[in-house]
């Protein structure tokens, strides 16, 4: 520093730098107590415990530089004003703390960091029937301002009475070391993702708004991780598992008639294509099924529909049961009742991670399906399962009862090949998205859209027909269904495919439900992807237990709903009820609108954002 600055300016660089290291330490201190404090804890090995230290120091050190690099510096070497550049950052500092003191409280009881679902509950309608500001509690709040003011005084006289200690080899030293702390957490995280070591991965999830990295592609691509080790068990697993999940064990009876079960999923299927004209053989298949007219997907997005759908519960739990090693318990039903499982899938199980979050523990998985295109993999996948049923019946051995799992990918691809016949016109040749904009007229792209779902129907057909043909229709339990819906700019806010919203035009899909003795049927209240697994559960596989325990869906037929279905994932997710979409961004930012996207002009419910996080949080474990 010496020569290049002048001697006052030295000491007032010397006196803020030290300020602002004393601040990076009282702040992570208090993110080391989120960790301590959370239900977490008992997650975390030793490793897990050095991983969070050294990345809780580096993250407040990232905080707390912010600040002093933009404010503070700037201040004091091009401008005299010292003392005014120190009582900003000084500011800034009872403001950060008192942030993450808040943070921490919230998360302690929550189980998530400072959101805008967590600002509502505060001056959203109702808010003061769930926090009552007494006078206890406004005096306890004086007393935390006061003690962070009194900390923060004290902090300016040590870097005031110590500030001569500060030398350009030391400072550089305790920049390192913080820098060497961000680096590593996310090395460290890359790593762990990849390798299965929860107890890093649990820890990471304590620190806010941190985004550590994943490498996967990279890792397997230079060795650190063999592809086939992705595909062996992970003993660490469970040795660090925060979530109950189920509550309570399964109360089950065995003594029960075993149905073939048969899940046909279509990848982003768009409601308004279950007509006559483009989807001719499933239309004919939901005038003897119950068709559910108003069903929601968990997510706007494949990873988070199929979760939900299997699990029956929300995706916002991905990362904790990827972590923990779970299995659904409805594949864990199934393989205990010696059903015969396949699983067909036209795109990848690897990615997102299929193979080992929800079919973990099937044996002989195929993840990848042969073909070079969704059109190809499609017909694979549909020929094969032709040829298994063919199998079965040529098999004069009794058999077990089999479970089977077709997912189509084309209406997602929106992708046929040169010469394949267009039915419905006008329609593009290919999906051109460079076109799209909010004026853009829906018609071809939509009809180039319904002609993929028309080669999927006749896919879907052959299968319906072979069920019917082996009379196999007689002893089977049917359920035809999408992941997540397709937009086309139906809502006209220029929303275009999925993962943009959580509009009916994205998370609306057609459901049929089809079982011997059915009453064929059109039913209009709201149903959810969550509620597949506890029917099927209840039903057909002899579960006893209260679908609470496994789920958080209910039965088909219930009519009687909770206010409000969770959607989403575990970064971006929302409440929604009947009138209002409470979304979450994943920086943490609340966007409230109507079912259609318009700007919701009332007031938010407050006792049903808390009721909705407390539903949601449930699975998880307390410390």
């Amino acid at each position: 520093m010496k020569h290049i600055l002048s001697p006052e300016k030295e000491i007032h660089l010397k006196k803020g730098f030290l300020f602002f290291i004393s601040t990076t330490v009282i702040l992570f201190t208090q993110f080391f107590a989120y960790l301590y404090n959370s239900y977490l804890t008992t997650s975390i090995d030793w490793i897990g415990w050095l991983y969070y230290t050294l990345s809780a120091s580096g993250h407040a050190f990232l905080f707390t530089l912010i600040p002093f690099f933009t404010l503070y510096l700037p201040s004091v070497l091009f401008t005299r004003f010292y003392k005014t550049a120190l009582t900003v950052l000084f500011s800034f500092y009872l403001l950060l703390n008192l942030l993450a003191y808040l943070n921490g409280i919230i998360f302690r009881l929550y189980k998530f960091h400072i959101n805008g679902f967590v600002t509502d509950m505060v001056f959203g309608a109702n808010a003061g029937q769930i926090f009552v500001f007494n006078p206890a509690l406004v005096y306890k709040s004086i007393g935390v301002v006061l003690a962070f003011f009194i900390i923060g005084l004290i902090l300016l006289w040590i870097s005031k009475t110590y500030y001569r200690k500060i030398h350009l080899k030391n400072a550089i030293f305790i920049c390192i070391f913080f820098i060497s702390g961000i680096v590593t957490s996310h090395i460290g995280h890359a790593y762990a993702a990849i390798a299965g070591k929860s107890s890093i991965e649990n820890a990471a999830l304590s620190l806010p708004q941190f985004y550590p990295l994943t490498a996967n592609r990279l890792l397997l691509k230079l060795g650190v991780v063999k592809k086939e080790d992705l595909y062996t068990d992970n003993s660490e697993k469970n040795k660090h598992n925060v979530v109950n999940y189920p509550l309570h064990s399964l109360e089950t009876d065995d003594h029960i008639s075993r149905k073939n079960i048969i899940f046909l999923l279509v990848d982003s299927w768009n409601p308004r294509t279950l007509t006559p004209e483009t989807c001719p053989n499933m239309y004919r298949f939901s005038r003897k099924s119950e068709n559910y007219l108003r069903h929601l997907s968990s997510s706007n997005g494949t990873r988070g529909g199929i979760f939900g759908w299997f699990f029956g519960i929300s995706p916002i739990y991905w990362k904790y049961f990827e972590i923990a090693g779970i299995q659904p318990v409805f594949i864990e039903r199934l393989l205990q009742l010696d059903y015969d499982i396949r699983i067909l899938a036209s795109a990848s199980l690897v990615n997102p991670p299929f193979y080992r979050v929800v079919f973990g523990n099937v044996k002989n998985l195929r993840t990848e399906t042969p073909g070079s295109t969704p059109f190809e993999r499609d017909n694979r996948i549909t020929k094969d399962f032709l040829a298994y049923l063919d199998q079965r019946e040529q098999d004069t051995i009794a058999h077990s009862p089999f479970f089977a799992f077709l997912f189509y990918d084309l209406p997602h691809a929106i992708d046929l090949p040169q010469g394949y016949p267009r039915r419905f016109q006008p329609a593009w040749e290919y999906a051109d998205y460079m076109q799209l904009g909010n004026e853009t007229d829906p018609t071809p792209f939509f009809n180039l859209y319904r002609n993929c779902t028309w080669h999927t129907d006749s896919l879907i057909g052959c299968i319906l027909q072979k069920l019917e043909t082996q009379g196999l229709l007689e002893n089977s339990v049917v359920i035809i269904s999408g992941d997540h819906s397709q937009e086309f700019n139906e809502n006209k806010k220029n929303f275009w495919g999925h993962n943009g919203n959580f509009s009916d035009a994205q998370i609306h899909v057609p459901l049929l439900y089809y079982y011997p003795g059915v009453i064929p049927g059109q039913i209009t209240h709201q149903t959810t992807h969550y509620d597949i697994i506890p029917t099927l559960m209840h039903t057909w596989l002899g579960v006893n237990n209260p679908y609470s325990d496994y789920s958080m869906g209910q039965l088909l037929s219930d009519s009687l709903r909770p206010p409000f279905h969770i959607t989403g994932s575990f970064d971006n997710h929302a409440v929604i009820t009947d009138s209002v979409i409470y979304e979450k961004k994943t920086a943490g930012r609340l966007i409230i609108t109507d079912r259609q996207l318009n700007k919701y002009e009332g007031r938010s419910d407050a006792r049903v954002l808390q009721e909705a996080i407390r539903f949601k949080n449930r699975f998880l474990k307390d410390k």
